[in-house]
């Protein structure tokens, strides 16, 4: 089954973005460890990595939890179970999932914020202009929280805690889900972006005005 294309291909055609695609269809399921969980990232990253490529790659597993949300229809799988047994595996399937997800935001935000687009080598290093970059990046963010919040406020997840209520599971499970202030995380991303690109936009018309002076 070919799956659903959300991000924009603007980010495929550099040399600092890994790809991670088999066949052109599927995203190449990255695994880790349920025992042990790495510090920084939910996806292994070398220490040879930029943060462009750390971001990259959290995105990507993000995504791939996204479409395997849309594929385990929750509610309704929940509602046909009869066994409250599998009934069981399956919220603790999602909600570890869940978690993995707002784990890779996390990462995101975290390593955007260590990105210095002031640099005097960030060229070299990312093989990108910084101004691409950061209008990569914030598009990026834009789509990742239109997602989060798409999940978050889906009519069927409105209602678990409802649900397991009725279920006679721990109704308080369905805190899981908001657990991470998407706008917030959202806004803390563009704060950093914003601060380089108005900066940018300071400079270009700063040049403008002495050129109309000449």
């Amino acid at each position: 089954m070919k799956m659903k294309k959300i991000f924009p291909s603007n980010t495929q055609n550099y040399n600092s973005v890994p790809q991670f695609e088999q066949d052109n269809a599927t995203v190449l399921r990255m695994y880790q460890s349920t025992i042990s969980k790495p510090p920084l990232s939910v996806v292994p990253s070398e220490a040879s990595q930029t943060y462009y490529q750390i971001i990259e790659k959290n995105k990507l597993q993000y995504l791939e939890y996204y479409n395997q949300f849309n594929e385990m229809r929750f509610m309704e799988n929940m509602a046909g179970l009869k066994s409250r047994q599998q009934k069981q595996v399956l919220l603790e399937n999602f909600l570890n999932m869940f978690d993995d997800m707002i784990s890779c935001l996390v990462v995101i935000q975290n390593t955007l914020l260590l990105i210095n687009f002031d640099q005097p080598d960030f060229q070299q290093i990312y093989n990108i202009t910084p101004s691409t970059m950061a209008d990569i990046l914030f598009k990026d963010i834009k789509t990742l929280e239109g997602l989060h919040l798409e999940i978050q406020f889906s009519s069927s997840l409105r209602f678990l805690e409802t649900v397991l209520e009725a279920l006679e599971f721990n109704p308080e499970h369905s805190n899981k889900i908001h657990q991470l202030d998407v706008k917030q995380w959202s806004q803390k991303c563009y704060n950093h972006l914003n601060n380089f690109m108005i900066a940018q936009q300071q400079i270009k018309n700063s040049q403008r005005s002495c050129c109309c002076f000449k």
